[in-house]
């Protein structure tokens, strides 16, 4: 097994910014219940001293944005901005891709739950309306999520893609008429990359670091792990 009970960005964000998920290890160590509840999955409602905000994640492209702690998930939502310190965003996921956004001062940051759905449905350029653009400074950090390898999608998924944008097609492998194998982490790359923003990423599958992480396309678990996003108080 490996020792894993965190995956952090380090200073992929700056160093005015933490950014983690949360393994199956570190629920282990710490006691932590994993209720199998995709609405709110652990009880877990604090990390460095900071409290935790969930969200109902639906796979859209809504963000909210959060000015002071809310103890009740926030509704319908797939992305979370902040500019405060009293707070840690959350995501939940088993497979999709969370991605950590911070402006290179440390003052503002988001966290974005992306699946196919909520990239093909521009998740990434709508949350990065909620930052100021003009300075071109920001940075991105991509957790752990399914790797291209592991990630088989059929006709629909592919074709939404090539409507939208035929340089997504570079991050599709065939595999026949029917299936191809898509790279999420890929994607958000390219389009975070298209409005200059600066990207980091882990290396880790979700669907073949099981020892690690919870994975849908693997066993169909209920089951998630976090990622957690917060401004440190330096």
């Amino acid at each position: 097994m490996t020792n894993y009970e965190t995956v952090s960005s380090k200073d992929a964000l700056g160093q005015k910014i933490g950014c983690i998920t949360l393994t199956k290890q570190f629920y282990e160590k710490n006691n932590i219940t994993n209720r199998g509840n995709k609405t709110l999955p652990i009880s877990f409602t604090e990390f460095q001293g900071l409290p935790v905000q969930y969200m109902n994640q639906v796979h859209g492209t809504s963000m909210e944005e959060i000015k002071e702690f809310s103890d009740e998930p926030i509704s319908n939502t797939d992305a979370l901005f902040t500019k405060s310190n009293k707070v840690s965003l959350a995501i939940m996921s088993a497979d999709c891709l969370p991605i950590a956004l911070a402006n290179a001062a440390g003052t503002e940051i988001a966290l974005l739950h992306a699946g196919w759905r909520g990239l093909s449905a521009g998740i990434i350029q709508q949350s990065l309306r909620k930052f100021n653009l003009e300075n071109n400074d920001l940075r991105a950090w991509l957790a752990p999520c399914i790797s291209q390898d592991k990630y088989e999608v059929g006709k629909d998924v592919y074709k939404t893609f090539m409507d939208l944008d035929e340089e997504s097609e570079k991050n599709f492998k065939q595999v026949n008429s029917e299936k191809w194998m898509f790279d999420l982490k890929a994607e958000a790359t390219r389009v975070l990359k298209s409005f200059k923003v600066e990207v980091s990423q882990s290396n880790f599958c979700t669907y073949t670091d099981e020892d690690l992480f919870y994975s849908y396309r693997r066993n169909k678990t209920d089951e998630r792990v976090l990622t957690l996003l917060w401004r440190k108080n330096v």
